[in-house]
C-alpha cells in the first residue's frame, strides 16, 4: 500500500475515533438532575452585572439561589464555566451547548491521542483508544470540568512537546496564562500545577542524577530554570480569581464542609456495594490492571525505560479514578498515552530479541485489549441507548412551564437533586430550598433539616411551620432513601394535593 493510501486509512481511523467518542458523549439533557441550570444562572448574573466580580451579595460569593441558607458563604470556583455556558445558550440554546460540549471532549481527546501515537504509534494509539473512550465518555452531562479536561491535555501536550525539545522554552510560557482562565472555570485547576510539577521533578532528577555532558548538563539547568518560573508564575496565575488566596486553597478545603453524599464522588467499591450499576466498573478493573501490569514488565526487561511522568500520572490518575467516579473520564484521557508508551517499550524489538517472540506477544495483547473493548464498548450502549442525541429530553420543561402558567408561588420546598432545574426555572424573587451544591450548605443543614424531614413527619412539620411552605417540587427519580420515604407519605397526606407529575418532576400545593 502507498505511503498516500496508509495516509488517508489511517486518517479515515481518526475521524472515525472522533465521531465514535462523539456518539458516546451525545446524552440528552435532564435538567431535573443536572446542575447546568445553575451554571446557566450564574452565567446570566455576571453578564448582566458587567462582570461585577467583586458584589459579595451575588452568585460567586454567597448562597444566592437558597432562602434557607442565603448568606452562607461560598466560592463559586466555576464561574467562567457558567458565563460560556450561558453565552452558547443565548446564540443555540440547549442543542449549542451539547454540541459545544460535545466538541471540546473531542478536542481534548484528540490532543491526548496526538500524544499517544507520539509515544507508540498510530495501531497502538487506536487500539488503546477503542479500550478507554467508554471511560473517557462516562461524565456525559454538560458540566464545567470538561474545561478542565480539555486544559489538562493542553497542558501535557506543551510539556510533552518540550521535554522532547519539540517546543521552545519560550512556549511554557503560555501555562501561566492560560492557568488564569482555568483557575476560574473549574476547581481541577490544581492539575495544572501538577502537571507542571511533574515534569519539574523529572528535569530536576536528570539534573542531579544522570551522567550529562557539559553541554547536556547547562541545557538541563536552562530547561530546570525555566520550567521553575513557569511553575512559579502558575501559581501566582491561579490567584487571579475573585477570590485571591481562598480560591487557590479551595481544592484543598472543598470537602471540610460537604454534608451530603454524593455518587460521583463516592469510590467504585462503595457504589457496587451500594447497588448501582455501571457499564465502566469493569473496564476501570481492566485499564488499571493493564497499567500494573506494563510497568512490571517494563520494570523486568528494562527499569530504565520507565517513564517518571507517566508512572506518577498512572499512580494519581488510577487512583483519584478508583476513589471517585467523576475521575473516570480524566483516568481515560491519561491512561492512553501511558498504555502506549508501555506497550511500545515492552513490545518494540532490538537486535537482541527475538522479533517472533515480540510480534506473537503483539498479536496476543492485541487480540485481549481487543475482546475487552469490544465488550466494553457493548456493555456502554447498551446501558445507554435510549437517551442519545442533543438538546433536552422530550418534555423536560414541562413541570417549570406548569409552575409558571399556575403561578405557583414560594416559599418551594424540593430535593436536593432538582434545586438547578428551579433555579433555571422560577423567577428571580423565588428562591430554592436546597440546590445542589454540598459546599455552599452548612453540614448541619443536611444532617439535622433536610434528611430528616423526609424521614420523619414530625421534623417535616417543624421545618414547615418555620419557612410556611406553599408548594413542594420533587425529582421524580430521586432513589435516596430519605427521598422515596418523603415522596411516600406525602401522596397519603391530605394537607397536600398533587397537582403535577411526569417523568421528571411531581409538584405538591397546600391544600
Amino acid at each position: 500500500m502507498s505511503d498516500k493510501k496508509i495516509f488517508y486509512v489511517k486518517l479515515g481511523v481518526f475521524i472515525f475515533l472522533l465521531l465514535w467518542l462523539g456518539v458516546f458523549m451525545a446524552e440528552k439533557i435532564d435538567l431535573a438532575t443536572a446542575d447546568l441550570g445553575r451554571h446557566i444562572k450564574n452565567g446570566e448574573w455576571v453578564v448582566n452585572s458587567g462582570f461585577n466580580l467583586h458584589d459579595k451579595n451575588s452568585p460567586l460569593f454567597e448562597n444566592f439561589y437558597s432562602y434557607t441558607n442565603q448568606d452562607f458563604p461560598v466560592v463559586n470556583h466555576h464561574w467562567g464555566s457558567g458565563v460560556l455556558f450561558y453565552l452558547i445558550y443565548k446564540l443555540g440554546g440547549f442543542s449549542g451547548l451539547s454540541l459545544f460540549y460535545i466538541f471540546l471532549s473531542i478536542v481534548s481527546f484528540g490532543i491526548f491521542f496526538v500524544v499517544a501515537k507520539r509515544e507508540s504509534n498510530f495501531t497502538v494509539a487506536a487500539v488503546l483508544s477503542i479500550l478507554l473512550i467508554p471511560l473517557m465518555a462516562e461524565r456525559r452531562e454538560i458540566r464545567p470540568e470538561v474545561f478542565s479536561c480539555f486544559f489538562a491535555a493542553f497542558f501535557l501536550w506543551t510539556l510533552w512537546s518540550w521535554h522532547k525539545k519539540e517546543l521552545a522554552n519560550s512556549r511554557l510560557y503560555a501555562l501561566p496564562l492560560l492557568m488564569v482562565l482555568w483557575v476560574n472555570s473549574h476547581v481541577y485547576f490544581f492539575l495544572g500545577l501538577f502537571l507542571i510539577g511533574t515534569y519539574w521533578l523529572q528535569e530536576m532528577a536528570q539534573f542531579l542524577f544522570a551522567k550529562l555532558s557539559d553541554e547536556e548538563f547547562l541545557e538541563k539547568v536552562r530547561g530546570a530554570k525555566n520550567l521553575t518560573v513557569v511553575l512559579v508564575l502558575s501559581v501566582l496565575a491561579a490567584l487571579v480569581n475573585p477570590f485571591g488566596w481562598k480560591g487557590l486553597v479551595y481544592p484543598l478545603q472543598i470537602f471540610r464542609n460537604y454534608g451530603y453524599t454524593i455518587v460521583e464522588n463516592k469510590s467504585v467499591w462503595f457504589v457496587e456495594n451500594y447497588g448501582i450499576t455501571n457499564s465502566n466498573f469493569m473496564l476501570i478493573k481492566a485499564i488499571l490492571v493493564l497499567m500494573i501490569l506494563s510497568f512490571v514488565l517494563i520494570f523486568i526487561i528494562n527499569k530504565k525505560k520507565i517513564s517518571i511522568p507517566y508512572l506518577i500520572f498512572a499512580i494519581f490518575f488510577g487512583t483519584i479514578g478508583w476513589l471517585a467516579i467523576r475521575n473516570f473520564t480524566l483516568l481515560g484521557f491519561f491512561a492512553l498515552p501511558v498504555l502506549a508508551l508501555n506497550f511500545e517499550n515492552i513490545f518494540t524489538p532490538n537486535q537482541k530479541d527475538n522479533l517472533p517472540a515480540k510480534e506473537n506477544g503483539i498479536a496476543v495483547a492485541f487480540i485481549a485489549i481487543a475482546m475487552i473493548a469490544i465488550f466494553a464498548n457493548y456493555k456502554f450502549i447498551s446501558l445507554h441507548s435510549g437517551d442519545r442525541g442533543i438538546g433536552l429530553l422530550p418534555g423536560n420543561e414541562a413541570a417549570a412551564e406548569f409552575i409558571k402558567k399556575e403561578n405557583i408561588k414560594g416559599p418551594i420546598f424540593n430535593n436536593y437533586d432538582i434545586g438547578g432545574y428551579l433555579v433555571w426555572s422560577l423567577p428571580e424573587n423565588e428562591k430554592v430550598f436546597v440546590d445542589n451544591r454540598p459546599e455552599a450548605y452548612p453540614d448541619s443543614f443536611f444532617s439535622q433539616v433536610y434528611k430528616p424531614m423526609q424521614g420523619d413527619m414530625s421534623v417535616f412539620k417543624k421545618v414547615y411551620e418555620k419557612y410556611n411552605f406553599n408548594a413542594i417540587v420533587f425529582s421524580r427519580n430521586d432513589i435516596t432513601p430519605w427521598g422515596m420515604n418523603f415522596l411516600k407519605v406525602i401522596r397519603g397526606n391530605s394537607n397536600w394535593g398533587k397537582v403535577f407529575e411526569d417523568d421528571y418532576a411531581i409538584v405538591f400545593v397546600k391544600k
